[in-house]
Parts: structure tokens; sequence; C-alpha cells
């Protein structure tokens, strides 16, 4: 009894830790971003809004209905992922250097006061939504409910990664699961392996 019970009081305090910092941190604003505890949580349409060249379609991201993840599995082969923006979610969390390097301290993006990029620079992107998965040579091998999450990395020099992205980036995690279907993927930087 007493063990169930410090499990349930040590899983209430860690929703405490990790929940209060958010809506303590300043909260969010119209489309889901929380730039104080540098979360987005909202639709995947509203995630463009906070920039000049948003669309205010929150069915749509930059103006396309589809969003677009190709990726190298853990075999080496390819893979397309295709989300419908509309109606899908998007939780999406940065490091602090990520944020300095986008918004810098006055928190308004990249109008010059940025800081530079940096190896502890990182970007999580967790989607769920609807959508399809091309095979290799291109054929639909699912088609339905997703839910993708992505770790993506400052890393400068993308020479040697597996999934580069951004000229600058890669994607050192990603993890695509339906029904019945689980794509996955993982890469350590050279950053982290140092340590």
């Amino acid at each position: 009894m007493k063990s169930k019970f410090g499990l349930v009081l040590s899983l209430i305090a860690v929703l405490c830790i990790s929940v209060v910092p958010v809506f303590a941190a300043g909260g969010f604003d119209q489309y889901g971003y929380n730039y104080k505890a540098r979360i987005f949580n909202g639709l995947f349409g509203n995630s463009d809004e906070n920039r000049a060249s948003g669309d205010g379609d929150p069915d749509t991201f930059f103006g396309s209905t589809t969003d677009s993840y190709g990726f190298y599995d853990f075999e080496g082969n390819y893979h397309e992922v295709l989300v419908d923006v509309a109606g899908a979610h998007l939780v999406m969390k940065w490091s602090w250097a990520w944020h300095m390097a986008v918004f810098g301290p006055d928190n308004i993006r990249y109008n010059g006061d940025e800081e530079p990029w940096n190896e502890d620079a990182w970007c999580t992107n967790h989607v769920v939504g609807t959508g399809t998965i091309h095979a290799p040579d291109g054929s639909i091998i699912y088609q339905g409910k997703l839910t993708i999450l992505s770790k993506i990395v400052w890393v400068g020099d993308t020479a040697g990664y597996t999934n580069p992205i951004w000229g600058q980036f890669a994607i050192v995690q990603k993890e695509v699961n339906g029904q019945g279907i689980h794509l996955s993927f993982m890469e350590i930087p050279p950053s982290l392996g140092d340590s």
C-alpha cells in the first residue's frame, strides 16, 4: 500500500513540476505559442502565424494543405510521410539556444538581435493527424491516423548525417506510427558522443 501511495505521490509531483511552469510562464498566445515556456501547443496550421509569411488559415501551413516528412529509416529505406494540415495537432518544444538564435532576447523573430546558432540548439515536433506513408518506390503503404515525433538539432556541417534538413540542421530522431505500422530512426550527433 505504501509503495502505491508513494508511486501516486511521485507521479503527481512530476506532473506538477512539468505542467506548472508552462502555465506560470506568461501563457499562450492566440495561435498556441508560449515563448517563455518555449512551447507551441495548437493546430498545426497555426504554427506559421507568428511569421510575416503566415497565411492566416489554420487548415494550411505556409499555404499548403499537406506537410511532407521525408527520412531514411534504420534499414536505409527512404519514406515520404504526408500529413493533412487541417485538423492536425502540433506540440513543438525548443531549447534556450534555439530560442535565442530565432527570437533573441526581445522574443521577436529574426529582427537582428539573435544569437549565433550552436550545438545546444534543438527542437522537437510531435504531430497527431491523418495522412499517408509512402514506401521507397512511392506506393502508399499506410493511410489514416498518424503520430509523428521528430527531433531536430543544429549541427553546422551536415556531412555524414543521414537526414539533413534546412542546410545546417539534422533530424536525429524520427518516430512515425499508424495502426499496425511503426517507422523509426535515431542518430546520435557527434557533439553528444563527445561527452
